[in-house]
């Protein structure tokens, strides 16, 4: 029985299919956060994404368009984000709620109206991303089948984590994001843009998420179904929560949340167990894993406080980021 659940086939799903909506979701929440924006409109952007990509690609015939549209959709909802919550300050959570509740209800709208069927999109011309095969892959052992025959955004996806740590920890960009997430006001004293910056990090939460909800629609699987995101953008800012806030750490989170939803596919496959208890681990193994994320958040917010022998500590200010705009500054912006 457990040979049905843990198999090659487990591993290629936690690595591929079921990690690369996350991995993207995830690195993207990861610039907001960094940035210090609570963004919790991840789930609503692979929604939007999602269903544009799917159009696009149905009615022009073309996977790489409808990836384009999925990318142009998951920006302008981001532009409305920062907008309405960062320049015109309502409150961000309302904000995002808000985002995400219209990603639900407008895609059934559009729907209903445009394709006369509320839950369902999938037209028989639908153009998918295709698979790449490697053939330098093909041939390792347990690897090869893992690493090799993947969609081309999950590659695409793989490849965003060492670029996500190069421009995190390696360009001005990254020090500004990171200065103006740890201490804004100290950034802006050294002439940072905060609002700009902000601005530039949910861009890049828009397009890493409109390519994650390309995945979903015309991915493997062709077609956009009603609510398809189905929590994952959620889970996503689990993982970013639980790999500590950095690329690596976000990764292999998702990972290890992909390897959840392998186990739920291959023990309802198998017929293990109740069908909605199988369903329900991915996210039972979140809310698990949300716990251990705070409970290590707060020993080391206590740590902070009191310190090495119970004196007081203060918190390392971002003030490096004076070198990124020709300024002189003290301090380290950790990382």
């Amino acid at each position: 029985m457990l040979g049905q659940i843990f198999n090659a086939q487990l591993i290629a799903e936690a690595f591929g299919a079921g990690a690369t909506v996350l991995i993207l979701g995830g690195l993207g929440y990861l610039f907001t956060d960094r940035a210090g924006v609570f963004n919790i409109t991840v789930e609503g952007l692979l929604l939007f994404a999602a269903f544009f990509a799917a159009v696009g690609a149905g009615e022009l015939h073309n996977s790489m368009i409808g990836v384009l549209c999925g990318i142009a959709a998951a920006l302008v909802v981001s532009i409305i984000f920062f907008v309405v919550s960062i320049w015109l300050r309502a409150d961000i959570i309302v904000v995002g709620i808000a985002i995400n509740l219209l990603a639900s209800g407008t895609t059934v709208f559009l729907l209903n109206n445009f394709f006369h069927n509320e839950g369902l999109y999938q037209p028989a011309g639908l153009h998918t991303v295709p698979a790449l095969s490697i053939p330098v892959l093909r041939v390792l052992p347990l690897l090869g089948p893992t690493f090799t025959n993947q969609n081309l955004l999950t590659y695409v996806a793989w490849l965003t984590v060492p670029l996500a740590h190069v421009l995190l920890y390696r360009t001005p960009l990254g020090l500004r994001i990171r200065s103006v997430g740890e201490n804004p006001e100290a950034a802006a004293t050294v002439g940072i843009n905060v609002q700009w910056t902000q601005f530039v990090a949910i861009m890049i939460c828009g397009l890493l998420c409109g390519i994650g909800g390309a995945y979903l629609s015309i991915g493997p699987l062709g077609g956009f179904n009603r609510d398809m995101s189905a929590g994952q953008g959620w889970i996503a800012l689990a993982a970013e929560t639980l790999g500590g806030a950095t690329p690596l750490g976000t990764f292999l989170s998702c990972v290890f949340f992909g390897a959840s939803q392998g186990v739920a596919s291959n023990m309802a496959a198998a017929n293990i167990g109740a069908s909605q208890f199988a369903h329900s681990i991915p996210y039972v193994v979140t809310v698990i894993g949300l716990a251990l994320a705070a409970r290590r958040v707060m020993l080391r917010r206590l740590g902070r406080t009191h310190g090495p022998g119970g004196s007081q500590t203060q918190p390392i200010a971002a003030t490096q980021a004076a070198d990124a705009t020709g300024m002189t500054a003290t301090g380290d912006a950790g990382g």
